[in-house]
């Protein structure tokens, strides 16, 4: 699962806490890389709001898998939830 981050020059709550709360949660379930990196086909954008200027400059319709979290209302268990349920789906 990649990790995308916006710029956060508005951000409405903690990005980098609540991302490292989702990795807790996941824990070895989910494989976080960079987009950087290759070999992953789905993305996690974490956006400080509701603008999510990334959705402007990546392409994610290329993914499997794109979830978009503008906020930190999901528990981090809730979210990571979706990506696993996601992925097992994605790869029937």
């Amino acid at each position: 699962m990649a990790l995308k981050y916006c710029g956060g020059c508005n951000p409405g709550f903690d990005r980098v806490a609540y991302v490292e709360k989702i990795k807790s949660a996941a824990g070895p379930d989910i494989e976080w890389v960079t987009m950087d990196e290759e070999g992953f086909d789905a993305v996690l954008l974490v956006t400080g709001c509701d603008t999510a200027c990334p959705r402007r400059s990546v392409d994610f319709s290329e993914y499997k898998q794109a979830l978009l979290s503008r906020d930190d209302k999901a528990s981090p268990e809730e979210l990571v939830k979706i990506l696993l349920e996601s992925e097992a789906t994605n790869e029937d």
